[in-house]
């Protein structure tokens, strides 16, 4: 599991400053706007050589992201006949089909480090409960999940890395508002 992660001086530029980030086991969330720095934090773990990664045991990552699951990339991680289906599956499917395919034939163990960005994009409602839902049964069998989020569901019950301070009291507020006036017309 990973447990923090001091930033390089390119990517502390880039991820709002910070020099250090404190990760914990199970659902993790790294919230802010667009160009805050989630991407840059999850490729930072996941592929930075000058970034420090903190260590609890042996840790194994899985990283994923829409240029990951793009079907003409060949260096992913899923080989074989389930990553061939992925990649043909992915030519005909919307992003959150294929991000379904992808944590559909994922093999979790403890101590696997699975690292999303914006696992809910493309998806409506339901959808993002259901993946929401399924990310928590994966933490809850020792499977840390850090994930990249714009959804208000994704934040309940994780630890929610906030990028930008504040951004996450606007987007409660924005969003009681638009369900305010929507419920009012």
């Amino acid at each position: 599991m990973i447990t923090e992660i001091r930033l390089c001086l390119r990517h502390s530029g880039r991820i709002s400053r910070r020099k250090r980030i404190i990760f914990h086991s199970g659902l993790n969330v790294i919230a802010g706007p667009n160009g805050s720095g989630k991407s840059s934090l999850l490729r930072a773990v996941y592929e930075c050589p000058s970034c420090c990664i903190g260590h609890h045991g042996e840790t194994q990552y899985e990283f994923f992201d829409s240029e990951t699951m793009n079907p003409h990339r060949t260096d992913d991680g899923f080989g074989g006949a389930q990553g061939s289906l992925i990649r043909i599956r992915a030519m005909f499917s919307s992003h959150g089909e294929t991000m379904r395919d992808v944590l559909r034939f994922l093999k979790v163990k403890k101590g696997l480090t699975l690292l999303l960005d914006e696992p809910e994009a493309g998806h409506d409602f339901q959808w993002v409960r259901r993946i929401r839902h399924g990310l928590q049964e994966l933490a809850g069998q020792g499977c840390q999940v850090i994930a990249a989020s714009h959804h208000p569901l994704f934040w309940n019950a994780a630890h929610v890395i906030e990028l930008c301070p504040g951004y996450i009291q606007r987007t409660r507020r924005q969003f009681q508002r638009a369900l305010s006036k929507q419920q009012s017309s």
